[in-house]
């Protein structure tokens, strides 16, 4: 039976990592459906820049929040203001906020830098899900939407702090997915591939010789499209694009293009470098 198309037009959206990037192009996007937005990000200024546009635009000017995740009880604070600010329910929430640490995890540890990725990237996202979950309940219905990475099946090295972070966002959202089964709660995991956003990790890494040759990153805008589909049709995980489907259904692949990939970055050279 084919489930019919929902309808973006009013609902209350809140979404984190709004400033730039994916998360940006996925707010301009959402607001061209009609939505009403709750936009959060540490710089302020780029997201009253991002309100003013969808204003201009003719959307409903979304609600700013800046808020720095990497502080423990931020992401339940920014729940309270965006249940507030949309008079007490929400409909969407979407977990776009995202970290990087490039570096040798026998130098970075459990350093506070360490800590403050997996903050951003696994902690906060599991908070300001609990904080809007009793609005949804209430309601009964609501869908939650928590963006990883494929990397969570390309285990490269110096990349082992993002990677195992958005492998255990992974991992929560499916079982998350289980818990919330018998209700009309929905869950989606979008995970994007290579993205020409400021994250791009392959950029970070200290290559023996000039980085190996892959397919050119996608835009962020059309990445953003291929959420607000899946958000309309019901979805359960959304894969942009379509080819990095392939490590997380085959993890052998992974692995292998790890392993391949591991021997071309300088990890020597790294670890002098943190040494000194």
């Amino acid at each position: 039976m084919r489930r019919s198309r929902i309808n973006l037009s009013g609902k209350r959206i809140v979404l984190t990592g709004a400033s730039t990037g994916i998360g940006r192009e996925m707010a301009l996007a959402l607001a061209r459906q009609g939505a009403v937005l709750v936009v959060a990000a540490r710089r302020e200024g780029l997201l009253n820049k991002l309100a003013d546009e969808v204003s201009h635009a003719g959307g409903t000017r979304p609600i700013v929040l800046a808020a720095d995740l990497t502080e423990p009880g931020a992401a339940a604070a920014v729940g309270g203001h965006a249940l507030d600010a949309l008079g007490g329910g929400v409909d969407i929430v979407i977990n776009n906020a995202g970290a990087n640490l490039t570096g040798p995890q026998s130098l970075i540890a459990d350093s506070a830098f360490a800590r403050e990725v997996f903050e951003v990237n696994l902690w906060s996202p599991l908070a300001l899900t609990a904080a809007l979950l009793p609005a949804m309940h209430a309601v009964g219905t609501g869908t939650i939407v928590n963006v990883t990475s494929t990397v969570q099946a390309v285990p490269l090295p110096l990349l082992g702090y993002y990677a195992a972070s958005k492998a255990a966002l992974a991992q929560a959202t499916r079982s998350l997915r289980l818990e919330l089964a018998e209700t009309d709660i929905r869950v989606l995991e979008v995970v994007p591939g290579s993205t020409d956003t400021a994250l791009r990790d392959v950029d970070e890494l200290p290559w023996k010789a000039k980085p190996p040759r892959t397919l050119p990153p996608v835009a962020p805008a059309r990445t953003a499209a291929a959420v607000v589909r899946g958000l309309q049709r019901g979805a359960t995980r959304v894969v942009y694009p379509a080819y990095s489907l392939v490590p997380l259904e085959i993890p052998a692949f992974g692995r292998l293009v790890a392993a391949v990939g591991g021997r071309r970055v300088n990890t020597l050279d790294a670890l002098e470098l943190g040494a000194r």
